[in-house]
């Protein structure tokens, strides 16, 4: 499979067996057809590399962590179309492919986190 620009460190089968989830030092989070070995989609976006990443029991959801001192929450698979959406009161143009396969989208507050992530800080 090749997609993640930098070594993976981070690997999970989805509970059906059909995908496998990646983090990497590219501080990306992929969600790959298991089957076709086919990237599906850029999951989520960390500050720093991810070392660990586990899928939700419904498979729905991922959980990674990363040397950013974050855990986050990730929709396996994003729904474009509402990001897209959300993205129509700052964006004034349809969204490119590319565009939509990192859909990354600054929150309205300012925050560098992702709309589709719920984000907790470790404590040290």
């Amino acid at each position: 499979m090749y997609g993640h620009e930098s070594r993976v460190h981070a690997v999970a089968w989805s509970p059906d067996g059909t995908r496998i989830a990646t983090g990497s030092d590219d501080c990306t989070v992929r969600v790959w057809d298991a089957e076709r070995c086919e990237e599906i989609t850029i999951a989520g976006v960390h500050r720093g590399k991810i070392s660990s990443i586990a899928w939700s029991a419904d498979g729905q959801e991922l959980l990674t962590a990363s040397f950013d001192g974050t855990a986050r929450i990730w929709q396996a698979e994003p729904d474009l179309d509402r990001l897209q959406a959300l993205a129509r009161g700052r964006v004034y143009r349809s969204l490119t492919v590319e565009e939509q396969r990192g859909h990354m989208l600054p929150l309205t507050d300012g925050q560098e986190t992702a709309v589709t992530s719920r984000t907790t800080r470790s404590t040290r």
